[in-house]
């Protein structure tokens, strides 16, 4: 795609776009010795003018109508709309992912922040008897997006939290900077007024500190890995910052001995190669039967085999390149240590070179033999490669598939209910499916992590609403 079309390169604070010395290229993963664009990262002063920015324009938007507010916020979810195929590109481009990947998830977001519109638009407040209850804006709000969903998180935090009426400060992954410096473009063409909604470019370890004022802020809304988002909590600890975080997963897909075998493998592979594995909610853990066990490997290898890996851009691929290079690392060290402590390789397992450009690309991968005993079996990898345990007893499946600090997202496929309902009670995951692959979700529904996968009051549905207000509640005995 012609990258002229994003015209901007920097940060946007109190609606200006603030240029710094900091200069970097970002990188394709399908091909990173080609640069895509020179972009200037925030410096710590700019981050700090980005929270005196937003405090600024708090009383303004706070005390603007909330039909106001929502009319702005629908003419950007249009603009939105309307550059359904710029957006795609760019997210492929910079995030390395399918074109259809990325058309699926500026869909999703779309229909995320339509739905809040629409529920917000509804009004802050509820009558009961003769009793209201407000939903009273925060204040500043910052918002910490990843690199893996650089849209459709944005929107699930954003839209919500000034639809409420706060002020926000986006900080998105400084691998997706360019879908962000975009999305700002079309903030920047409604004119919302200055302050409201800012954006900071750059990584968290040169900003990070001069971004958490906790004399400012009264909310962090956070997605990302467990290690960074248990760092900012513990940071805050000590304030009333208010906290959200959606972090990472080890997820587990049940196959029982009744499931339809061909719709369950089709879900594997939904669930753990899109995206070349980097989502949290994909699958690392598969648990097959025993009886079935056979049958479904075979089924498996066979649609492994099929995955075509390449440039996302291009329409005939079906997994794109990791992210970074350290994401390529971080595979390659993982099978290496799985191997080491047991597990074979069925499929996969190595780095794959395509064409001349060095592209992050590694092969999707199948491991089998993985026990409970191996290290390699709680951790959250993040990649095309799904770790496979046998098994011909429910409770070793289901202590397998909660085994670890994680508890995102989980399924489970069977014929039988009561086998499907025995592993739904027992699973220690917020997100759970029968014959359903384990990213499925809806907007209407929380979306939220059990044990080290999530902390604080859930995102989406009625819960965006909750996480980004205080209530207050009025008694009345006026007289009439």
């Amino acid at each position: 795609m012609n990258i002229e079309i994003v015209k901007r390169s920097s940060s946007y604070i109190n609606g200006s776009w603030v240029l710094s010395n900091e200069k970097i290229f970002l990188k394709n993963p399908a091909a990173p010795k080609k640069n895509i664009k020179e972009i200037c990262f925030a410096s710590p002063q700019n981050a700090k003018d980005s929270i005196v920015s937003a405090k600024s324009a708090f009383s303004l938007w706070s005390a603007t109508p909330v039909d106001k507010r929502i009319k702005s916020l629908k003419i950007l979810m249009g603009a939105i709309e309307k550059n359904i195929k710029i957006l795609s590109r760019l997210i492929t481009l910079e995030n390395g992912k399918t074109i259809k990947e990325s058309e699926g998830e500026v869909v999703a977001a779309i229909q995320e922040g339509n739905y809040q519109i629409d529920f917000l638009s509804r009004g802050l407040y509820e009558n009961i008897d003769n009793k209201k209850l407000l939903y009273v804006p925060l204040g500043v709000a910052l918002l910490i997006t990843p690199w893996n969903f650089p849209l459709s998180t944005v929107i699930r935090k954003m839209i919500p939290a000034l639809a409420c009426g706060n002020c926000v400060i986006l900080k998105p992954s400084e691998f997706s900077s360019l879908t962000s410096i975009f999305l700002f473009e079309l903030i920047d063409s409604i004119k919302f007024p200055n302050g409201v909604a800012n954006l900071v470019l750059g990584e968290g370890s040169v900003i990070g500190p001069s971004l958490l004022d906790l004399s400012v802020l009264k909310i962090i809304s956070f997605t990302g890995s467990t290690d960074t988002g248990e760092f900012i909590q513990k940071s805050i600890a000590s304030s009333d910052v208010r906290y959200q975080a959606e972090m990472g997963g080890s997820n587990a897909l049940v196959i029982w001995k009744d499931a339809d075998i061909e719709k369950a493998v089709d879900a594997v592979i939904a669930s753990g190669m899109a995206c070349a594995g980097q989502w949290c909610t994909g699958i690392s853990k598969l648990v097959i039967h025993e009886e079935i066990y056979d049958d479904t490997i075979n089924l498996l290898v066979k649609a492994v085999k099929n995955i075509k890996v390449g440039d996302g851009n291009l329409e005939s691929t079906d997994m794109g390149p990791l992210n970074n290079s350290h994401q390529l690392s971080k595979m390659k060290n993982y099978i290496a240590r799985a191997v080491n402590q047991g597990a074979k390789i069925l499929i996969g397992g190595k780095p794959i070179k395509i064409d001349k450009d060095d592209g992050y690309f590694f092969s999707p991968t199948l491991l089998e033999g993985v026990n409970e005993k191996m290290k390699v079996a709680t951790e959250e990898i993040f990649g095309p490669i799904i770790n496979i345990y046998k098994t011909d007893n429910i409770n070793s499946a289901i202590k397998f598939s909660n085994h670890g600090k994680y508890g995102l997202s989980f399924s489970i496929y069977t014929a039988d209910d009561k086998v499907a309902d025995t592993f739904i009670e027992n699973i220690d995951a917020s997100l759970c499916h029968i014959n359903l692959p384990s990213p499925y979700r809806e907007v209407d529904m929380p979306f939220t992590g059990w044990k080290k996968s999530g902390s604080g009051i859930p995102e989406s549905g009625r819960f965006a609403r909750d996480v980004f207000t205080k209530p207050k509640v009025v008694y009345s005995n006026k007289s009439s």
